[in-house]
């Protein structure tokens, strides 16, 4: 499956203030069948910058432009999605 705007966005809509956990993960790849989705926390990421910023996720493409897998914005060559929880502030 093409990774496109729309498919953000309707990932987006998808989780919407659902808490990201393991369940949810499981049913948006169920959903999302063909796209390569992954999680991880927000403060786990250092660098690139994220396609969808939200309060609780943020949305990351993986391209593999360069024969290693990086943080992209460019849609042409996003292979992947990294869907980035952020935790609240203490």
């Amino acid at each position: 499956m093409m990774i496109s705007a729309s498919l953000v966005e309707s990932l987006v809509s998808s989780i919407g203030s659902q808490a990201l956990n393991a369940d949810l993960l499981t049913r948006l790849k169920q959903q999302f069948e063909g796209v390569r989705l992954t999680a991880c926390f927000e403060d786990d990421i250092h660098s690139g910058r994220p396609v969808y910023a939200g309060d609780q996720f943020s949305i990351y493409l993986v391209g593999d432009g360069e024969h290693c897998l990086s943080l992209t914005n460019d849609y042409d060559i996003a292979t992947g999605v990294v869907i980035a929880e952020i935790l609240p502030e203490e």
